[in-house]
């Protein structure tokens, strides 16, 4: 309990820093874009990149600002929180997550030349679903609730990683409704009953998850192959991943186990990795290429009562979508590309994909 109150009394004082300190911030904006453009001006060729970031940064503050504000206001509309658990709260609340969502890729369409091309099953319609997507970036953490918003599916449930809690909207919004924010000090039965728990009351409100946990690039993934090879050889086997980390499986079996009636659509992406760092992203603007997203949606009757089973269907999907990703990479330039892969990320690879790779062979 004094661990919840002290993270609410942090984003209190997140947030009341955000609203008066972002006006000072803009009206250092003059000086801001002298000092890019001055930097844009060091490195011909790159389109301004450094410019060009500012304005979405500054763009986003700007976000995170009307965010928090709709936020107080909606709390005075609810009667101070009085009925802040009621059904329209809970819609309109969404509304404005969904309208900040769509607002953040908008700037990101216009600042950095973002395109985004989806092809894959639908997420829209009204059945029980869980969304399992990859994480390569904090960028596309928004995917799949501007996804399942362009599909008319809201309100919608995340399980997220408690250090997201930090982005002022995301940790106001998120914690105003059903969501749950991963703290791994917590102990793992208590946060999959917590993730089980949030499934069950779920209804027809579609569940996000990132079943990875964290990016790949941020991570060892070669020992954290070894690690499920060791302790799950027939797994460690079947899953021969060259792009994404394997899926942990508790989070996703807790959520079927919750909501055995859903649908699982896996989403993945090529192209965000350009988004892993503010200096990735000014090396890469104007982005040439278009993001690439494409999902699988497996049916509830593939799955099953036995967690063994499910879990060899979620690595099934896990290891196509892996598959997906290395074929477009192979085929693609910039920062979709496996030459970006190798020049950024190749640190972070298992030696068997790096030396594949490095031949420009692709998967087997």
């Amino acid at each position: 309990m004094s661990d919840r109150i002290s993270q609410r009394a942090l984003r209190i004082v997140a947030a009341v820093v955000l609203v008066c300190g972002a006006p000072l911030v803009l009206l250092l904006t003059p000086v801001l874009f002298a000092v890019s453009g001055a930097i844009d001006l060091m490195r011909p060729g790159k389109s301004a990149g450094f410019s060009r970031l500012l304005a979405m940064v500054l763009n986003y503050l700007i976000l995170e600002w009307i965010g928090v504000l709709a936020a107080c206001g909606l709390w005075v509309a609810t009667g101070f929180g009085l009925f802040m658990g009621t059904g329209l709260s809970r819609r309109v609340h969404y509304m404005v997550q969904a309208w900040w969502g769509q607002s953040v890729f908008a700037a990101a369409q216009k600042w950095l030349r973002l395109q985004v091309d989806f092809e894959g099953s639908t997420l829209a319609g009204g059945a029980p679903l869980i969304v399992a997507a990859q994480h390569a970036s904090f960028f596309d953490a928004l995917l799949p609730t501007l996804l399942l918003s362009q599909g008319g599916r809201h309100p919608v449930r995340h399980v997220l990683k408690r250090q997201l809690a930090w982005d002022p909207c995301l940790g106001i919004y998120g914690h105003r409704h059903a969501n749950h924010f991963v703290n791994r000090r917590s102990g793992d039965s208590v946060e999959l009953e917590a993730i089980e728990a949030l499934a069950k009351g779920a209804g027809n409100e579609p569940l996000v998850i990132f079943p990875e946990g964290t990016f790949r690039s941020a991570t060892n993934p070669e020992l954290i192959s070894e690690k499920v090879a060791a302790s799950d050889p027939e797994r460690g086997d079947r899953l021969q991943l060259s792009h994404t980390l394997p899926p942990r499986p508790g989070g996703i079996l807790a959520l079927l186990r919750g909501a055995p009636e859903a649908d699982v659509v896996f989403v993945g992406h090529v192209g965000f990795e350009a988004f892993g760092s503010l200096c990735s992203i000014a090396s890469s603007v104007p982005f040439s290429e278009p993001v690439k997203v494409k999902s699988w949606r497996v049916p509830a009757e593939r799955f099953g009562a036995d967690p063994v089973a499910n879990l060899r269907v979620i690595d099934r999907y896990w290891q196509l979508m892996d598959d997906w990703i290395s074929e477009q990479a192979e085929s693609a330039t910039g920062p979709c590309s496996a030459s970006y892969v190798r020049g950024r990320f190749a640190r972070t690879l298992p030696n068997r994909v790096r030396d594949r790779l490095r031949v420009g062979t692709g998967p087997s």
